[in-house]
């Protein structure tokens, strides 16, 4: 607690400094309405297309780990990766990942990857809405809700533009853009990009694209459509962990200490691919006095392709998903508030090939799981905003969510596979339906400070491979979904238009949380519902202008992830939830050199337990510094560059200890990148 009045304390000295660098963050995220974050009563970070830009954005961490509490590390292939806001990192279902307010995979089909089929790399601005969602939002948005925005609205005027990038380790990407007004009432934008790199370990090569189109056009004076179009597609190669730390201390370059995982590269294609494309039509209708009605069919693609090879036979995995959706929001604005409510619905056809693609000890040549499922899922919602009076305001919302599953196996039912260890369940249906209230009251004592509280009910449905993915000994096992609570309470000041802070303080429980086991005979995993975890924490932001040519932004969070009386774990603290973050960067925009900012940047991890046990010691947690710079030389022509861990620090992003082993993944060491931009 000591630390955390320190810090605050400084934070709070900052705001005393001069503010010349406008910094307005908005966000249209909370509830589809476009407005300043200093305004709503939750927390929500957001960044904004200028601070991307500088970011130089190469993987999703570069997008996201600025903001404050949040916290993403890259895996083993490169572009995968694991996610932590308000919880510890893993690769459970407790984040709603979106693009351009549209999810971009189904409640009941969670990779958590999932950022990776968004077009990260060229977007526009990202929000995170942490805590459970507001009623706009179900299954998944637990922890936080991402929303990434691509393409923005297209010019008026032909614009054209390429940017090239290179760097360390045969690192190349090529970005073009292009937009037009085609006549008075339509309009367009498009982007594409490439990205190319050989990696810094072995096996860890990269190819990615992305594509946005976006088409504006109106109808009529009550009328218009915005259709836009996402895609990308990787190819990754994927490392393995490390056991020894002493490799990462000595900067190994080395894909494993496993002899087994170079047998495997012998074996299988054990590189990682993600497929993703979406298409969705926004109808926008203004036909009645204060009332907004929009409708948003959409179609998508989704398909994740891999080799497990943290599983000794190697069996390769293809999960194809192909969705239909529709998102309908009618918004109403009145002299006393706002109401908004709609529904959400979603049709998916998903099939999954879990496959043996060779003979090895026990396990044979064949399919292991081959099933199909059909998901469907319905949520009607309201948000309604009262002003109470002119200072004081109170929302509340309430949704309910209707998911069903319906599981076609495709061998024969009830049995298992060659091995003895691979249970394939009979044909069967599940359904799920839950009732999330939400409320918040909103407090402004003088103009641009915000107080609020804020209570919000969430949960997540059990996954469909955590339904029909079975292992043998565990066939009687049901799960039962997730419940959370979030509790908030924050402040928001805004001193001059470009000195700011938010505060947030959070308490979450989650029930019935899905917890994975190990079993004490077989050694073997599995997930269970077990009891509760409790997550709290502090949040805070700072944006300040101290000087005419210098600025600061500040995230900082502290956190605590504990159990709370369960079976195996009692009220041990979690694993890999480090307490506290920390992201400081400072900018600097020289006077004699018009166009140019240079950004020096600093990131904190602090130390984490590496077994929910605590059988081991903690990992001690790591600190990298970054250098970026942006010039713009004129309106067509600017370049860029950076050096990432410019110390070059040997540390492991994650760090954990399973199956009777440590297990390391090494972060990234100093890289140096450089590019170009030209505008016509």
């Amino acid at each position: 607690m000591n630390k955390i009045v320190l810090s605050l304390s400084l934070l709070t000295a900052s705001l005393l400094a001069e503010s010349v660098v406008e910094i307005t963050p908005i966000s249209v995220t909370a509830t589809g309405v476009l407005e300043s974050v200093l305004e709503q009563p939750l927390s929500i970070s957001t960044k904004s297309e200028d601070e991307i830009k500088l970011d130089q954005v190469i993987f999703q961490k570069d997008l996201l780990n600025s903001l404050s509490g949040v916290r993403i590390a890259q895996t083993g292939s490169v572009i995968g990766h694991m996610t932590s806001i308000r919880m510890p990192i893993s690769t459970g279902p407790y984040y709603l990942f979106m693009q351009d307010g549209i999810p971009v995979q189904s409640g009941g089909f969670f990779n958590h990857n999932g950022l990776a089929y968004t077009t990260f790399e060229t977007a526009t601005s990202v929000d995170v809405l942490k805590g459970a969602g507001t009623a706009l939002y179900g299954s998944d948005a637990v922890a936080a809700v991402i929303n990434v925005q691509s393409a923005q609205k297209p010019s008026k005027t032909k614009e054209m533009s390429v940017k090239a990038m290179g760097g360390s380790y045969g690192y190349g990407s090529l970005t073009v853009g292009m937009s037009d007004t085609i006549d008075k009432k339509s309009s367009y934008r498009a982007n594409a990009s490439y990205m190319h790199s050989d990696g810094w370990r072995e096996h860890t090569k990269t190819d990615r694209g992305e594509a946005n189109i976006r088409y504006d056009q109106e109808i009529n004076d009550d009328n218009d459509v915005k259709v836009i179009f996402n895609a990308s597609k990787t190819v990754a190669e994927q490392a393995d962990s490390l056991s020894d730390y002493q490799l990462i201390e000595d900067g190994s370059t080395v894909a494993s200490d496993d002899p087994d995982y170079y047998t495997a590269l012998e074996k299988a294609d054990v590189r990682r691919k993600f497929d993703y494309a979406r298409l969705s039509a926004e109808f926008s209708n203004y036909s009645y006095n204060d009332l907004e009605m929009t409708f948003t069919p959409y179609i998508r693609y989704n398909r994740n392709r891999y080799v497990a090879t943290w599983k000794d036979n190697l069996p390769s995995n293809d999960n194809k998903l192909y969705t239909l959706g529709f998102l309908q929001k009618n918004r109403y604005d009145a002299s006393w508030g706002r109401i908004i409510g709609g529904f959400d619905a979603e049709y998916t056809q998903s099939s999954l090939l879990y496959n043996q693609d060779f003979d090895i000890d026990t396990f044979v040549t064949g399919p292991l799981y081959d099933y199909d499922v059909t998901y469907m899922a319905i949520a009607p919602y309201a948000h309604v905003e009262y002003d109470v009076t002119k200072k004081l305001m109170l929302t509340a919302g309430l949704r309910y969510d209707y998911n069903h599953y319906k599981y076609d196996n495709n061998l024969e039912d009830d049995s298992y596979d060659a091995s003895g260890t691979i249970f394939r369940p009979a044909d069967r249906s599940d359904s799920f339906d839950h009732l999330s209230p939400k409320l918040a009251l909103s407090f402004h004592p003088v103009a641009n400070t915000e107080i609020y509280a804020r209570y919000a009910n969430g949960f997540r449905i059990p996954q469909a491979s955590r339904l029909y993915s079975m292992k043998a000994g565990y066939e009687d096992v049901t799960l039962d979904p997730e419940t959370s609570n979030t509790y908030e309470i924050g402040v928001k000041k805004e001193f001059t238009k470009k000195t700011s802070l938010e505060l947030s303080m959070y308490y979450m429980t989650i029930d019935n949380t899905i917890t994975r086991y190990t079993n004490d005979t077989t050694d073997e995993y599995y997930y269970d519902n077990g009891g509760s975890t409790i997550h709290q924490g502090i949040e805070a932001t700072l944006r300040a202008q101290m000087t005419q040519e210098w600025a600061t932004k500040i995230a900082y969070s502290y956190s605590k992830h504990n159990y709370d009386n369960d079976p195996t774990y009692g009220d041990n603290e979690m694993q890999q939830a480090p307490r506290t973050l920390v992201n400081v960067r400072l900018f600097y925009t020289p006077t004699y050199l018009h166009g140019l900012t240079v950004m020096g940047e600093w990131q904190h991890t602090s130390q984490w337990w590496m077994d929910d046990a605590h059988s081991v010691s903690e990992y001690k947690g790591y600190d990298v510094g970054n250098l970026k710079v942006d010039y713009i030389v004129n309106k067509q022509l600017s370049v860029f560059g950076k050096v990432t861990n410019i110390t070059d620090e040997r540390y492991a992003v994650m760090a954990n200890y399973s199956y009777h082993s440590d297990s390391y993944t090494p972060g990234d060491p100093r890289q140096f990148y450089a590019g170009v931009s030209y505008k016509w």
